[in-house]
């Protein structure tokens, strides 16, 4: 099976399709929500959602439908107005979905629908993990907080722990130690850009451990 996506008939080359999933609630119900970005030569679709469960394998033979995802589904530029999710053959590191959907005229007064179809192999994988400060190194656990957001119309509560800790945030201009394993970063192994009025970074640890972010303004 070879991956593929269509909009009204016409396929779009797919190189490379990606879940990342993170535990999250949804009214009270466990769950996981998940990020899905297919990308060819261009953009070709990313969509999110989430589904009750405790893992990505419960995912398998699931059916997700996302009848309001607003920014959190598009296509090339265009949004999708409802779209349905089928998983299949999941495991940790794979899954296989089938994509239908509707897009979204690029003029907000038209009202067509293109139609989408598509057939993913995706790797899987979870949000990064992280428990350090990148500024000190210190354990971060103890900041951890609950944050409540709307991911393509449901509205999930997700444990969320900070970049820095209080006594680096405002103070660290680069990222010094590694937020998976505590690892120093050697200076070679980090760059920084502007982002946003932000530091953007990335950045490698001895260990092999890789992030890219931004650190708070």
């Amino acid at each position: 099976m070879a991956p593929w996506v269509r909009i009204d008939g016409d396929e779009l080359p797919v190189e490379e399709a990606r879940i990342v999933w993170s535990p999250a609630a949804c009214a009270g119900e466990d769950g996981i929500a998940f990020w899905l970005r297919a990308s060819g030569a261009r953009s070709v679709v990313h969509l999110a959602g989430w589904a009750p469960g405790e893992s990505p394998l419960d995912l398998d033979g699931c059916e997700v439908l996302i009848d309001s995802p607003g920014p959190d589904a598009g296509v090339d530029g265009r949004f999708l107005a409802r779209v349905g999710l089928r998983f299949g053959r999941v495991s940790h590191e794979r899954a296989v979905v089938s994509i239908d959907g509707e897009i979204e005229a690029l003029d907000p007064s038209d009202e067509s629908r293109a139609v989408l179809q598509a057939d993913l192999i995706c790797r899987v994988s979870p949000v990064a993990d992280r428990d350090h400060c990148i500024g000190c190194g210190g354990p971060l656990d103890r900041y951890a907080t609950t944050r409540d957001e709307f991911v393509a119309g449901f509205r999930i509560s997700q444990r969320v722990l900070p970049v820095l800790c209080p006594g680096c945030t405002g103070t660290t201009e680069r990222p010094r130690f590694c937020p998976k394993c505590g690892c120093a970063f050697a200076a070679d192994a980090v760059s920084t850009h502007g982002e946003e009025g932000r530091i953007g970074y990335m950045a490698r640890c001895p260990q092999g451990h890789e992030f890219s972010g931004a650190l708070p303004g």
